[in-house]
């Protein structure tokens, strides 16, 4: 993790969180390689659980997922805070991945992406596969349905790093909104009928 990710991460944890909440968060893509700049430091709140998650064990890893792209090992809707720095980048099939963040994601949970505009290919194991530009992120953010909050890059060489946060939408299928369209619905047809008769 290079410095000016964790500073964003950080930026987002101050400007969107509540240390008085509790929260269970997940970081995906979360092996240490280089033992500096984790987001565990971050995130180590007293009412926070910080779960790290990643396709092969090491450091900084607590659930090692068999398929990185279907993680069967989380149920849905388990995590309050959904959080990536520049995992998505290092993964062929990106989308798929945010389609996981989605579902493991809380209705009304947050999401921080963060990913490279710029930088060359560094030398280690992992693939390094995409850059992003805030419009690839506003249009990955709408392939999932999450509602975008914000949408920044900043100028800091080499990255120029991009951030999304967004939230996963939680009126969706709350059973109380549902009745009130159901009810504004039968309250229009009781005003059509009676017009009509």
């Amino acid at each position: 993790m290079h410095k000016s990710s964790y500073e964003k991460m950080n930026w987002f944890k101050s400007t969107f969180l509540n240390k008085k909440d509790t929260l269970n968060i997940l970081d995906v893509g979360s092996l240490d390689l280089e033992g500096n700049y984790n987001y565990k430091s971050i995130f180590n709140e007293h009412n926070w659980n910080y779960v790290g998650l990643d396709y092969e064990s090491g450091n900084n890893v607590d659930i090692v997922v068999e398929d990185i792209y279907n993680w069967f090992e989380i149920n849905d809707n388990t995590f309050d805070v959904v959080i990536s720095g520049q995992f998505l980048g290092n993964v062929p099939y990106f989308w798929l991945i945010m389609t996981q963040i989605e579902r493991v994601l809380k209705d009304g949970g947050y999401t921080c992406i963060i990913v490279p505009t710029r930088g060359l290919n560094y030398d280690n194991n992992r693939l390094n596969c995409y850059r992003f530009f805030e419009t690839g992120l506003e249009y990955l953010a709408k392939y999932v349905d999450l509602d975008i909050i914000n949408i920044s890059t900043n100028d800091i060489e080499p990255w120029h790093d991009s951030c999304l946060v967004a939230r996963k939408k939680s009126d969706l299928f709350n059973i109380d909104n549902v009745e009130n369209k159901i009810n504004h619905v039968e309250s229009k047809l009781d005003r059509i009928l009676k017009f009509i008769r």
